[in-house]
């Protein structure tokens, strides 16, 4: 079974992201957003719930310590892993790497590969 994507944020953001890399990637399945505006805590972590199931899924979310993040901990189970931070170098990669590699071994991945896509530029 193809290793799920759920992009758990605030407003559009994960929308955005989704549809980036798709248009990208041309890879539509298995790779969906949530937004959390307006939801409780405990309606968070229902929806992600109800949403990953117990199948292998990597959940990302916008920023470490927020609601998105918190309540997707919550929510998941063995087999399933929640990485903050997201960003598109993170997400090309899942789309690339997650028929082939577990959810441990691809959680490891997207975050090398998320700090890849990350430097500082100073001007020339």
């Amino acid at each position: 079974m193809t290793i799920g994507g759920l992009i758990v944020t605030h407003g559009r953001l994960g929308e955005i992201f989704v549809e980036e890399t798709v248009r990208i990637t041309g890879h539509t399945e298995r790779l969906d957003a949530m937004r959390t505006d307006g939801l409780s805590a405990g309606e968070i972590t229902a929806r992600v719930r109800d949403w990953i199931g117990d199948d292998p899924w990597v959940v990302f979310t916008d920023s470490k310590g927020t609601a998105p993040t918190i309540r997707s901990q919550a929510a998941i189970r063995p087999g399933q892993v929640v990485i903050s931070g997201v960003n598109l170098g993170m997400l090309l990669s899942f789309i690339f790497h997650r028929e082939t590699q577990t959810v441990e071994e691809l959680a490891v991945r997207l975050i090398r590969d998320g700090h890849r896509c990350q430097e500082v530029l100073w001007p020339k």
